[in-house]
């Protein structure tokens, strides 16, 4: 029975990460001032009515640059899912440079 148990909560506070896109655009020569921005949601029981969220990553990054133009942009778009899949985090991550 204890084992049982033990096996239970072994499973149900399990995680797992995967990462389920990534792009890249060119990459400047003058790579001086980097710059980064995310924005994540949590999801429960995999409802997800919206994707807000990413728009916030734009609006961050741009807003961290003053107004240039930034290049060489890589984005990952990342997924954590806990409580065997109950509750999941997507998270955006965006770097690049301002140029």
């Amino acid at each position: 029975m204890k084992k049982a148990l033990g096996l239970a909560v072994v499973i149900l506070l399990s995680s797992c990460a995967s990462l389920r896109s990534v792009s890249l655009t060119p990459i400047p020569k003058k790579r001086k001032n980097m710059v980064s921005a995310q924005a994540s949601k949590w999801i429960i029981f995999g409802f997800n009515f919206d994707n807000d969220y990413a728009d916030l990553v734009t609006a961050r990054l741009m807003e961290k640059c003053n107004g240039k133009r930034i290049q060489g942009i890589l984005t990952k778009d990342e997924n954590f899912n806990y409580f065997i899949g109950l509750v999941m985090k997507r998270q955006i991550t965006a770097k690049g440079y301002c140029v």
